[in-house]
């Protein structure tokens, strides 16, 4: 094939060849050619051209000029490589030449080219010698490119020797004999041409062969046309010429014409004679053979021999296809040169050639395939007529590029939805047409090429359903086109789609085309299709429907229904489809096998819907279904009641009874779910069913006083509160008592401690573990002595603790001594535990939090008036110590009751809140002072505005401007983690210089040397509250600002009591403050003085500057509104304007609000509540001339 579209080329090759061939420059590896080309156009002189063979037949051509794979020089190149008087390519002939054979025997015998010097080298072995010189040093250095190679063979085989330079210098010699060189033998004396000399380009060859058999192996391999033997050795005559049409070759045998020499002595040297003296050589018959793809290019007298023995013709005939189309639209070719089925006794020699035995041999055109009969499948037929159409010529087949017969266009709509196109011969529509691709087949004309104008419909053209709507608006001008496209406006008067269930569990949407029920209507997107009259556009109002699917797959019908069940255009006939919009659990039996027991409940799910028995939900879920159709409705196993009914799967059902068996923590938890409703005819005991009421109502008959070792004198509040511990207590339950500072949640706890201990069996004596912050525990050991007189109380707490813990009822310890001997705990079981200030173990990742977790408790009592600080997952922190695994996992507790934003936890609620409140009420009471003391004083609070002197304006916009490069990254678009640990120094920088310069610079005792706008405002509030006789708490976080104040007081003369955060007589400087009338201040660091202890004495209270988080606040002023206050509380809370201190303050104000629905009161840390945006806000300072300055600014 590559031969046969070289041959325009032909001609003009032979022409160059005869005046340039001695200009080319040939080389070759095997059978794969290099050759240079000399051409003035070349930018490198000379085109390269590739070729590569396999035997006699050309495979690969490749040229380096811009024609590339079909140009004259690859034929130049294809015919430079064979001589005028023989048909073999040069690599041929010179793997069959005496210089390969000879230098093949050194290699394989490994012998090695020796240099002896001027330029002097030799090959020596026992059969051949051989000296090569050379006569000049440029012949010299043309002899050292030959012999250099890059690597030598590993292995000395006659696959390696193309890689040695023995092949080099071989092939050098072989291709100085095709260019003219003459190789000249001499007899020895037994006169046999043993010696041999050759003579070419300034290299000198002498050799001698030195054995008889080793001359009879190379010896019959010389071109003896290239010696000085004398003879012609070109002139031979041809015998028993046959065509072998499989090899696409020709075999003949070859005699040479020599003459007469009988009387003469013949020596035979292998297969050629040889005449002593006379030099004169015999050369035999010879089989030889011609590619038939050769014939065209062999000189006149060689062909004229060969063919003389054939029918043979030059001029090309062509070759003619007996045609037809196969039923899968495949197309079957027969080749014939005369009439159909004459080529059945011939043969194809493709690309150009045709033999018949009885005929002879023919030049074709025409050949599409090497096959006389071939199928050209329908999938392939497209690439072959772009391939090969060009060669068809058969009336009715033939192939049409630039022309298209007359045509119609029109459409149609299948039954599954989609859009055909297709042209049809004017004035005869029935012409059978067959797609192949961009290729029309019309029957009895041929293949036409599809029209590739402009136009965006062509012939054949599909339009799946899914594309239709797209389709018609991109291409809306040219499809009026079409007639009846598109139609007049139907007679519709609404349209809705109602939801039916399908047969693969998936939904299917069926459109009612109200005012169109007779009619045959499709809806593709916003358009309707009107069956016999064409498309429409839907009215605006109800293109929107278009974006609902015809099918919901079974994932998405959950959230399908979600979305569009209250959409008005969709019907949900089937009450199976209605998702419920109320569950409830309804008891249909109570049985307690024993008093102990957990209850067996045989329970029926009912909806607003109806309803179904628990066991087909239980089963339904156990085979881990999303969702369920149940004549209760449609049921989404996502939601939360479902999620908790999977626990009871494994273990605690039994699904074929309807039942499951709950504890009393799965029933609170089941009834915040899903309320749970005794049947009017429930089957259940009087004794289950009333103790199934009590738990409901999570409440006892009133405690016997008798259980108390003394009088608790508990408010009706506290007593409310101890029979809910109780409660817990008797159903071994756990639970948070969260009441507000102030309401005895101590004394509640220790009560409740007394009539466990005196309700226990003399045989069990229980025993009780308090732990709680270091600073309560006189507090603690002071109650319990009080209220529990014979009860035994040991305080392992401080240096000199005993190694072990002794025997006793009652252990009080402190959360760091907790911490270090938790192992000594581990060991004891406790009847109740107290957990005082139980939110220091908030952080579940704490050591302290796993400890509580662990300890061995039958109740595990929490105090604490603030159970949310940060967040709702600390929140979770402390349920987790009392109710181990009642809430959900951490993850699925974000789901369900957080939002998130930016990955970080929302301090909104998410929609099901009502949920967390039904669910942890049982364990969880918080009253607050305004709810249960309504007789406590009245607390009034007030801001108290301040300015910035100059010298503190100064350095808060130096400090400002100083991180300044930190601001503006808070300004950038880029999404970034909020270095907190930086930005709460850069603001706790900022309060500081608020508060007093002095603190800022640490030189409390000079405070005098500077001025401050809030220190200013604070000495005019105090001196009115001493004046009109209060006693005053100060509160402040700053150790210095508090030294700077108590400076104030000494020396004005003004006597105090303090407690910071070191303080070792806290006990005694509150005595001091509560009984001693000169006493009339109290200062106190906010940590240290904010928890455990009580300042009622004091009714003025200033907070010199504010706490990031306000339930620290709160717990501060709680130590003066509480009980035993008697006047109204004052607080005043010192706020500089136009800084960071009252874009806090109004933030704190916005934020908690937001915390105050999961329960009362309840704050968080502000600092981690600050988005970017809340950080701009509260950097920004706005000067005296109402200008704003935001970092970037601050130049």
């Amino acid at each position: 094939m590559i031969l046969s579209s070289l041959s325009e080329f032909y001609d003009a090759a032979r022409r160059y060849l005869a005046e340039h061939r001695q200009d080319i420059t040939i080389d070759f590896s095997g059978n794969c050619y290099i050759i240079r080309i000399p051409d003035e156009d070349s930018p490198e002189g000379n085109w390269v051209s590739t070729l590569k063979f396999r035997d006699h037949n050309l495979t690969f051509a490749s040229c380096s000029c811009p024609d590339g794979e079909c140009c004259v020089h690859l034929m130049i190149a294809y015919l430079s490589i064979y001589d005028v008087h023989n048909w073999l390519p040069l690599h041929y002939k010179f793997a069959q030449s005496f210089w390969y054979a000879l230098f093949l025997k050194f290699f394989l015998n490994q012998t090695q080219l020796l240099p002896e010097g001027n330029s002097r080298y030799s090959l020596s072995h026992q059969d051949v010698v051989c000296n090569i010189s050379a006569l000049s040093s440029k012949s010299y250095a043309h002899w050292l490119s030959i012999i250099q190679v890059a690597t030598h063979p590993e292995v000395y085989t006659e696959n390696a020797f193309p890689k040695s330079s023995l092949y080099r210098i071989a092939k050098y010699f072989f291709l100085c004999c095709e260019s003219g060189a003459r190789l000249d033998f001499t007899e020895n004396r037994q006169g046999f041409p043993t010696q041999f000399t050759l003579q070419w380009e300034g290299i000198v060859l002498t050799g001698e062969i030195l054995n008889f058999e080793t001359l009879e192996n190379i010896f019959p391999k010389i071109n003896f046309s290239q010696t000085t033997f004398p003879g012609n050795y070109h002139d031979f005559s041809i015998t028993q010429v046959h065509v072998s049409p499989k090899e696409a070759a020709i075999h003949f045998t070859k005699i040479p014409i020599q003459e007469d020499h009988e009387n003469l002595p013949i020596t035979q040297i292998g297969s050629v004679g040889y005449i002593a003296q006379s030099q004169y050589v015999l050369l035999p018959e010879k089989e030889a053979t011609i590619s038939i793809n050769m014939l065209p290019f062999l000189d006149h007298e060689f062909k004229t021999k060969l063919l003389s023995f054939l029918h043979y013709e030059d001029e090309k005939r062509q070759i003619h296809y007996d045609i037809h189309l196969l039923r899968d639209s495949s197309i079957s070719f027969s080749a014939y040169l005369h009439t159909p089925g004459d080529l059945n006794q011939g043969e194809l020699i493709y690309p150009d050639f045709c033999y018949l035995p009885s005929q002879g041999l023919f030049t074709v055109t025409g050949l599409l395939s090497p096959q006389a009969s071939f199928v050209v499948k329908a999938d392939q037929v497209e690439e072959f007529l772009h391939d090969q159409g060009a060669l068809i010529r058969e009336p009715g087949f033939q192939v049409f590029t630039n022309h298209s017969p007359e045509r119609q266009l029109t459409y149609a709509i299948t039954q599954e939805g989609v859009l055909l196109f297709h042209y049809n011969p004017i004035g005869n529509s029935a012409v059978m047409n067959i797609h192949y691709g961009t290729w029309i087949y019309y029957a009895g004309q041929g293949f036409f090429l599809k029209n590739t104008s402009d136009s965006p419909v062509q012939d054949g053209l599909i339009v799946e359903a899914q594309d239709i709507p797209n389709f018609i608006t991109d291409n809306e001008e040219f499809l009026l086109t079409i007639p009846n496209f598109f139609s007049s406006p139907p007679p519709l008067t609404n349209l809705i789609f109602e939801v039916r269930k399908a047969s693969n569990s998936s939904l299917q949407l069926t459109p009612i085309f109200e005012g169109l029920e007779k009619e045959n209507c499709r809806l593709f997107g916003p358009f309707l299709y009107w069956e016999n009259h064409g498309f429409h556009l839907l009215p605006t109002h109800m293109q929107s429907l278009s974006l609902l699917p015809k099918n919901v797959s079974s994932e998405q019908i959950p959230e399908f229904i979600a979305q569009n069940f209250h959409n008005t255009r969709l019907v949900f006939t089937d009450p199976e489809l209605c998702p419920p919009e109320t569950f409830q659990l309804t008891l249909l039996a109570i049985q307690r096998p024993h008093p102990l027991s957990p209850l067996h409940l045989r329970l029926a799910l009912t909806t607003n819907v109806g309803s179904v028995p628990i066991g087909s939900v239980l089963q339904a879920i156990k085979s881990r279904k999303s969702f369920a159709f149940t004549p209760a409705g449609f049921l989404n196993f996502q939601h939360c009641l479902f999620q908790f009914l999977q626990q009871f799967i494994a273990q605690k059902c039994q699904i074929s009874e309807d039942t499951i068996i709950a504890t009393v923590t799965d029933i609170f938890k089941l009834d915040a779910l899903a309320p749970l409703s005794p049947h009017e005819n429930i089957q259940a005991s009087e004794a289950d069913l009333t103790f199934f009421s009590q738990l409901k109502a999570a409440c006892l008959p009133p405690i016997p006083q008798n259980l108390f070792s003394t009088d608790h004198q508990l408010r009706p509040y506290q007593n409310s509160g101890l029979l809910w511990l109780w409660f817990l207590y008797n159903h071994h339950l756990s639970g948070l008592l969260c009441d507000e500072m102030g309401l005895g949640k101590t004394h509640q706890a220790a009560a409740l401690l007394d009539i466990v201990f005196h309700s226990a069996e003399s045989t069990d004596r229980p025993k009780f573990l308090v732990v709680c912050p270091t600073s309560v525990l006189p507090h603690w050991e002071h109650i319990l002595a009080t209220h529990l007189p014979t009860v035994s109380i040991f305080s392992f707490h401080g240096p000199n603790k005993p190694e072990n813990i002794p025997p006793t009822d009652i252990i009080i310890t402190s959360y760091g001594t907790l911490r270090q001997n938790y192992a000594k705990f581990y060991k004891l079981s406790f009847t109740v535990a107290v957990f005082d200030e139980i939110h220091v173990a908030k952080n579940k990742t704490s050591q302290i939090h796993k400890i509580l977790c662990r300890l061995n408790v039958q109740m595990k009592l929490g105090l604490t008036g603030t159970p949310v600080e940060n967040n709702l997952l600390e929140f979770k922190g402390l349920l987790d110590i009392i109710l181990p695994n009642y809430l959900p996992s951490d993850s699925l507790f974000k789901k369900l009751f957080t939002k998130t934003h930016n990955n970080t936890i929302s301090e909104e609620m998410a929609s099901s809140q009502d949920l967390l409140l039904k669910l942890t009420r049982p364990f969880i009471l918080r009253r607050t002072k305004k709810l249960v003391l309504p007789d406590l004083p009245e607390k009034v609070e007030s801001i108290i505005p301040c300015v910035l002197s100059p010298e503190q304006k100064k350095l808060y916009l130096a400090t400002l401007k100083r991180e300044k490069m930190q601001i503006q990254q808070l300004d950038s678009p880029e999404e970034q983690a909020i270095n907190y640990l930086h930005v709460f120094a850069l603001l706790n920088h900022l309060k500081q210089i608020c508060n007093h310069p002095a603190l800022f610079l640490k030189t409390p005792e000079k405070y005098r040397e500077h001025e401050s706008g809030k220190w200013n405002a604070f000495v005019r509030l105090l001196q009115d509250s001493l004046s009109s006789g209060y006693k005053v708490v100060i509160f402040s976080q700053y150790i210095h600002m508090i030294r700077i104040i108590t400076l104030y007081l000494e020396e004005i003369g003004v006597k105090y009591a303090s407690i910071q955060g070191k303080s070792l007589n806290r006990k005694e400087e509150i005595a001091y403050f509560a009984s001693d009338p000169e006493c009339r201040v109290f200062v106190g660091s906010l940590l240290a003085a904010g928890t455990g202890i009580n300042l009622t004495a004091g009714n003025v209270v200033i907070m010199y500057d504010r706490w990031w988080n306000p339930a620290k606040e709160n717990q501060a002023l709680d130590r003066v509104h509480r009980i035993g206050q008697k006047n109204t509380v004052f607080i005043y809370k010192l706020m500089t304007e136009d800084t960071l201190e009252e874009r806090i303050h109004y933030l704190i104000e916005k934020k908690v609000r937001l915390l105050d629905k999961v329960i009362a009161t309840q704050d968080s840390n502000i600092l981690h509540m600050l988005n970017k945006e809340d950080l701009l806000t509260i950097l920004s300072y706005k000067d005296d001339r109402g200008d704003s300055s935001i970092g970037g600014s601050l130049e």
